[in-house]
């Protein structure tokens, strides 16, 4: 019998009614797509942002500044430049030039006919009557000039106006007729892109999301050139190389996921100190490989990429004892490399595991003010006892 993965959900979002029909089960702690990890309790369909240390995409810790460090000089004044359409790092509107379907820029603009409402084809294909004035869609025509706006928008965002002031004079009126400077944020023109790309993921759009992530990408490539491998960009393109296998995993591209995947890896092991926010990256990015080359059947390989989850977790959370999250993590590592095993037949390290995991959760005291961690550890410690109770059953040849 096929052996089954506990938490590999997330490796193929989009089958789940095929695998009901191959008899696979499903864990039970994998609420919305990836149980094995951090991003459990926020998905890679809610991808951390690279650029914040909270590692939340998805609300108003995207919006904080991240402008801290920008190279100005004494001879620029401090003040932010403003996006007459809208986007900063302060909110985030549905401006002129967004999609009303996906609610991000518009990528591969289309045109209804006869209404001319536009959005990303993407989006609008899914219709047959336009969901803004519910005309019906006679054809659809891509809008060429539109898009290359959007697209010079995208080039020249979060580039802003600074006015040069003598250091000698920072108190004195700045005059209309001092010469204007233009500076590039890169920490900020990066949240930006992430920010439509999330936007784009969470409505199915992947194309726009990967476009967004690609050029986001390239931007920090051409930083690390200038500046050398520094530990905040290495983090920041790990992180983005992550999300980017998100995307191709949910196109169904599993051979580049497994690609952007080992690219994440590959940079986040580069870093000499390691935050938590990238462990639960690289981790999540290590599980995903494994997950992908489980359903590939190579469980010898999925084995190998969810030992090395597991034992970065480890590390982590013995010189972290007081960190109960990523010790709920280990435990569910404990259980993919334990269903693994069974898998490969040596059911003995597997007993071993799944009692290891069992032990750990048992052991493990929680604040009693976050509710959701206590139900998580519950969860996973009834799946831990249900697969060691399996084990125990007697076979009819010790009857």
């Amino acid at each position: 019998m096929t052996p089954v993965c506990p938490s590999v959900k997330s490796a193929r979002p989009d089958d789940a009614s095929s695998r009901k029909q191959q008899g696979e089960s499903v864990c039970p702690f994998a609420k919305s797509g990836c149980s094995d990890d951090a991003s459990s309790r926020k998905l890679q369909s809610e991808a951390a942002c690279p650029f914040l240390k909270s590692a939340r995409s998805d609300d108003a810790s995207l919006t904080k500044s991240l402008v801290e460090g920008e190279k100005g000089g004494a001879d620029a004044a401090s003040a932010s430049g403003k996006c007459p359409f809208g986007y900063d790092s302060q909110t985030f509107k549905i401006g002129p030039l967004s999609c009303m379907i996906c609610q991000a820029l518009l990528f591969e603009c289309s045109r209804c006919v006869p209404c001319s409402h536009i959005f990303c084809k993407a989006c609008i294909s899914r219709f047959k009557d336009c969901p803004l004035c519910g005309a019906d869609i006679e054809k659809i025509e891509a809008d060429a000039n539109l898009q290359a706006t959007v697209d010079r928008f995208i080039e020249g965002h979060a580039r802003i106006k600074r006015p040069q002031v003598n250091s000698d004079k920072e108190n004195e009126e700045v005059s209309e007729s001092k010469v204007v400077i233009y500076e590039d944020l890169s920490m900020e023109r990066g949240a930006f892109l992430i920010q439509q790309a999330m936007r784009a993921f969470r409505a199915q759009n992947i194309e726009s999301a990967k476009s967004r992530l690609t050029v986001c990408v390239e931007d920090i490539r051409d930083q690390l050139e200038r500046m050398g491998n520094s530990s905040e960009l290495c983090s920041q393109l790990g992180a983005v190389f992550g999300t980017l296998g998100d995307c191709c995993r949910a196109a169904g591209d599993a051979s580049s996921a497994i690609i952007h995947f080992e690219e994440s890896v590959e940079f986040l092991s580069k870093l000499p100190e390691k935050t938590r926010e990238v462990i639960q990256t690289l981790s999540v990015s290590l599980n995903k490989i494994g997950d992908l080359k489980y359903y590939e059947g190579d469980l010898q390989a999925a084995r190998s990429y969810y030992l090395r989850s597991l034992n970065v977790r480890q590390d982590w959370s013995k010189h972290h004892p007081d960190d109960p999250a990523q010790i709920l993590d280990v435990a569910v590592s404990l259980a993919k490399v334990a269903d693994v095993d069974s898998g490969l037949g040596n059911e003995d390290m597997a007993v071993d595991r799944f009692q290891e995991g069992i032990k750990l959760l048992e052991s493990l005291t929680l604040n009693a003010q976050n509710p959701g961690l206590e139900q998580r550890r519950q969860s996973v410690l009834k799946f831990l006892e249900a697969q060691f109770a399996e084990r125990q059953k007697p076979t009819k040849s010790n009857c």
